[in-house]
């Protein structure tokens, strides 16, 4: 089994019953760095995919975004948020963990979103 390296977002109030509901997630970019874990595709005990409502980042500007992404719950309940706008989508990602002993990054430095912020 592989694993898929995610630098994920704190999600600002969500409540773990309204897991499975594809609820948006909101979150804040310009002021959060992201947390960078490594998850076994074991570890992985759901995911949904969603919209993240966020502000843009790199910029004092007070703009919102809504990007693709995935929140997923680990198996041991913990709920993370992942900017999914990259060719190798999360689920594809999980699907080449599973089936093979590679190791897939869905991070910031990947996402067009963010290489396009930076800029």
């Amino acid at each position: 089994m592989g694993c898929v390296v995610i630098e994920h977002f704190q999600e600002i109030e969500f409540n773990d019953a309204d897991f499975g509901k594809n609820l948006d997630a909101r979150v804040d970019a310009q002021n959060d760095k992201p947390a960078k874990i490594s998850l076994h595709s074991n570890s992985v005990a759901a995911f949904e995919c969603i919209q993240i409502h966020t502000t843009r980042p790199f910029t004092t500007d007070n703009k919102q975004d809504v990007i693709d992404g995935v929140r997923i719950k680990t198996s041991w309940g913990q709920h993370l948020v992942v900017f999914n706008d990259q060719a190798l989508d999360f689920s594809k990602a999980m699907d080449a963990a599973c089936a093979h002993q590679k190791i897939n990054e869905i991070t910031t430095l990947t996402s067009p979103y963010w290489q396009q912020c930076r800029k």
